[in-house]
Order: structure tokens, then C-alpha cells, then sequence
């Protein structure tokens, strides 16, 4: 056997493509050629081609079977790692998900700061709101900006009759004539 299993591989290649029924065409070329320019099978014992044919066969099928498992081994491995992993992330996010809840104690002058912050926020809520002191609803507001359409953010919306209010300027449209 040559010392580069490789070596002839162009070759091999490019005579199993030129047959057309697979490897099945290309042994019965190579096992013919065998038996018409060699004495593969008549210059030895009786029977002894059999015998140099499946010790060969055997051979290169345990290697084969043998990379098979290996490279079926390493992929499992892979498997099994990467499933470790997308495990423990899956863990850390439901133990962040699902941190217990802590007390924090404050002093009295932490608990008057938040107090006047969120009153601040009510107050700001009011002031936004339609001007006669009552807040604006969170919800209202939203609904509101959902009617809006993307490209009219931003622009002032009409007065009732169809004009703009300015705020020293008033102007309104009127149609005083409709033809059909």
C-alpha cells in the first residue's frame, strides 16, 4: 500500500464520475481490470484473492466506522455542552426573574424626599391636564397619542373651525360657496 492514502484520490475521483451506477460500476471496473492485465485471481493460492479481498475490505470499513463514531462522539459532546450552557443561562434568568423581594429601611428624611417626589410627579400630571386643576388619565392620554397619526407628531392640531389658534392670532376657514 502507498505510504499517502490520499494519493490517488484525483484519479479515483475522477473515474467515479464518469460511472454512472455509483460505486457499484466503479469496483466492477476496478475488479475487471484486475482480471484482464493481473493475476489478482489465478496466480495465487485457490481462493486466496477472497481472502487479501475482505482483509481489505475489513480494514478500511473499521476505519471508516471508527471516524464515523468519532466525529458521532464529538458531535454529541458538543451537544451535551452547548445544552449545559443554554442551562445554566436559563437558570440565572429565573433566578433574576425571580429575586425575592428586600426591605430597605430608610430615615424619616429619605421617606419625606420620595414623599415630595411623587408629589411632584401628581403635581406635574395636573398641570398637563386640561387646565381646570383635574389630572389627566395615564390611559386618556394614551388613547390620545394612539389616534395621532406618526407623521402629524409634532404639528398643531385645528381649531373647531378647521383653522389655528396662535397664541396672538386666531384664524378660522368658512365655505361660502359649494358647487357639485
Amino acid at each position: 500500500m502507498a505510504n499517502d492514502p490520499e494519493r490517488f484520490d484525483t484519479m479515483l475521483l475522477a473515474m467515479a464520475q464518469q460511472h454512472e451506477g455509483g460505486v457499484k460500476d466503479l469496483l466492477n471496473t476496478i475488479v475487471g481490470f484486475l482480471a484482464r492485465k493481473t493475476d489478482f485471481f489465478t496466480g495465487g493460492k485457490g481462493g486466496e484473492w477472497e481472502q487479501v479481498v475482505k482483509d481489505t475490505f475489513y480494514v478500511h470499513a473499521k476505519k471508516a466506522k471508527d471516524e464515523a463514531d468519532k466525529i458521532k462522539r464529538e458531535k454529541e459532546e458538543a451537544d451535551r455542552r452547548l445544552k449545559d450552557i443554554q442551562q445554566k443561562k436559563e437558570q440565572e434568568r429565573m433566578a433574576q426573574d425571580f429575586e425575592p423581594a428586600s426591605v430597605t429601611e430608610i430615615t424619616d428624611q429619605e421617606a419625606v424626599k420620595i414623599q415630595e417626589d411623587i408629589d411632584k410627579e401628581k403635581k406635574t400630571q395636573t398641570e398637563v391636564g386640561s387646565g381646570d386643576g383635574t389630572p389627566v388619565e395615564p390611559e386618556s392620554a394614551a388613547e390620545a397619542e394612539e389616534e395621532d397619526d406618526p407623521k402629524e407628531k409634532g404639528k398643531l392640531k385645528p381649531n373647531a373651525g378647521n383653522g389655528c389658534d396662535l397664541e396672538n392670532y386666531r384664524w378660522t376657514q368658512t365655505l361660502e360657496e359649494v358647487e357639485l
